[in-house]
């Protein structure tokens, strides 16, 4: 069976396709369209554009038709999951492949706080984890801030959410569930609203997957954003003033 992990940034998608990699009936390959499945050397890891730049040519990007038909044609498992960003999907290649094959089955996965989505996107370059730009982290880190653009973070929810419905359109014919970063964990574990969808589309019993990434911000969007005040004050009486108020406790923090 083939499945695709299909959302943007900063929505839980490491965390979802950790769990379901660990599934003895799935392989995942992670980010595949962008050769996230690649391993580069050490010296490439502490740049983030050279391991990017890498793990593109390597994987020959270029051409995603290849490697996506390369890839699902293994038998390493019974079921064969990428994850694909709307930036790694939205080119007419991709568009065209997905659209074609209606036999992927897709989750697709979106987050419902936009803005704490977006400043998690901005704080991901200012993160001390494992790895100088790496988003994800074992272990407590101190939080960080950043001056938010109003601008950048309006533009920004409404491309995301376009993006969403785009795809919905797209993907219409075929077999796909929603799942909502918000009600995506149990601790370090899937939800069991998140494994009984996934389990029902993909066609498997639930696993005992676990992650130890931990948490990496905290649910108040005040000790994040430095110009709380201009930001609250550009968004009052917007469909997004609602974002800033929502104090809902969310799980650890990945993809």
């Amino acid at each position: 069976m083939k499945a695709i992990i299909l959302t943007s940034q900063r929505s839980g998608s490491t965390f979802l396709h950790s769990c379901l990699d660990a599934h003895p009936q799935i392989k995942g390959y992670g980010e595949l369209l962008r050769g996230g499945n690649l391993q580069p050397r050490k010296p490439l890891l502490r740049n983030r554009k050279l391991t990017k730049a890498y793990c593109y040519i390597r994987a020959r990007a270029w051409n995603p038709e290849r490697i996506m038909d390369t890839y699902f044609g293994r038998n390493e498992a019974p079921i064969v999951v990428f994850k694909a960003m709307y930036n790694h999907a939205d080119n007419r290649r991709v568009r065209r492949y997905l659209a074609e094959h209606e036999e992927i089955r897709v989750i697709h996965l979106r987050r419902e706080n936009l803005l704490k989505q977006y400043v998690s996107k901005v704080l991901m370059v200012k993160k001390r984890g494992e790895r100088p730009w790496q988003p994800h982290t074992t272990y407590k880190i101190p939080v960080v801030s950043a001056r938010i653009s109003p601008r950048r973070a309006i533009d920004e929810m409404c491309r995301v959410r376009n993006s969403f419905m785009d795809f919905e359109r797209l993907l219409s014919r075929h077999k796909r569930i929603e799942v909502v970063y918000e009600r995506l964990f149990n601790g370090p574990t899937l939800s069991n609203e998140a494994w009984a969808a996934v389990s029902e589309l993909l066609e498997i019993e639930p696993a005992n997957a676990t992650t130890d990434y931990i948490k990496i911000n905290p649910n108040d969007l005040r000790p994040m954003v430095e110009n709380y005040d201009e930001l609250a004050a550009a968004l009052a009486g917007t469909e997004f003033a609602k974002y800033l108020d929502d104090e809902s406790v969310e799980a650890p923090s990945h993809g």
